[in-house]
């Protein structure tokens, strides 16, 4: 790996550690990792140009190193990688500021079509399909994951639902670069990692960072209280926000994982059983909005019967 880094980069480290997949050095007071990329690679153009604003408008990301030959990818043994220099405390846990710093100072970069996300409806419903066929496929050996996922994908169908009503109504929603998925146990490296961007409404990392603080066992709630109550959210970010909470996206990627790599369906029956209370937190989001906005905030019915 030092001979590629020599003559792609002319950076001669002494020590390189491999974790993973991943090859980090130092050089010269300079922090790099080199790293493979596992997007489709007609996303790099998109990502280092949307690299390029980002540092011009002074946001910590780690910057995408092009080679010699003025390229984003270096090919190692046939396999894609990149280059970058990191600016900040890799090992650190994310918080809330931080998501949220990453949000609202990216809103209005330029972005190329291939890298929008945000037109929720559309993907969920072709997952759901996807989902609906596969069960009749793998009922058999995954039974309890698939009687699982019955009840997620209604779930999932009145998410669709709230943010088409959403959609509908004429106020602002902003858009922003965010992550094609955000852990509330993940690290900066991966929040600031321009390999896992995308674009979409700045309300989706928040949501998704909010869900996995649950499911972590964490306040989810306060975080949903300090978010809202620190930062401007319009009526209309409100609803897609609690749309996207609606949305079972912790079940759904769990379900690849035990079906792509074979692990455990007790992993699914851990979700599951916290089911009944993330319905309750559900519920009282939904109140918390409607006294915060003072304002009709949709509710789903069966929720707020059942609770």
């Amino acid at each position: 790996m030092k001979n590629i880094l020599n003559y792609y980069y002319s950076l001669y480290p002494t020590e390189i550690l491999h974790k993973d997949d991943k090859y980090f050095f130092d050089y010269l007071e300079c922090k790099y990792v080199f790293t493979p990329f596992k997007r489709p690679i007609s996303d790099i153009n998109c990502l280092y140009k949307i690299n390029r604003q980002m540092i011009s408008r002074e946001i910590l990301v780690h910057e995408i190193i092009i080679n010699k030959e003025n390229e984003v990818v270096t090919y190692v043994n046939n396999i894609p990688y990149v280059l970058m220099e990191l600016y900040v405390n890799i090992e650190l846990r994310i918080s809330l500021p931080e998501v949220c710093y990453i949000n609202n100072n990216s809103v209005g970069i330029e972005c190329e079509k291939l890298l929008n996300r945000y037109d929720w409806t559309s993907l969920w419903e072709t997952k759901n399909d996807y989902f609906e066929a596969q069960i009749n496929e793998i009922g058999k050996k995954y039974p309890n994951l698939c009687s699982y996922a019955n009840y997620y994908i209604g779930l999932a169908e009145n998410a669709i639902l709230y943010v088409k009503e959403a959609n509908k109504i004429n106020d602002l929603a902003l858009t922003s670069i965010c992550h094609k998925r955000i852990d509330s146990k993940n690290n900066l490296f991966e929040l600031y990692n321009p390999l896992n961007y995308i674009y979409d409404y700045r309300v989706r990392d928040v949501c998704e960072y909010v869900k996995s603080s649950f499911f972590n066992g964490e306040d989810a709630y306060e975080i949903v209280k300090e978010y809202f109550n620190n930062n401007y959210i319009s009526y209309k970010e409100a609803l897609l926000f609690y749309g996207r909470l609606l949305y079972p996206s912790y079940f759904f990627d769990l379900y690849d994982d035990i079906v792509n790599n074979e692990l455990t369906e007790d992993l699914a029956q851990s979700i599951a059983l916290k089911s009944k209370d993330y319905e309750v937190f559900l519920t009282n989001v939904h109140l918390f909005l409607l006294k915060l906005y003072k304002r009709y905030i949709p509710s789903v019915d069966w929720l707020i019967k059942r609770n």
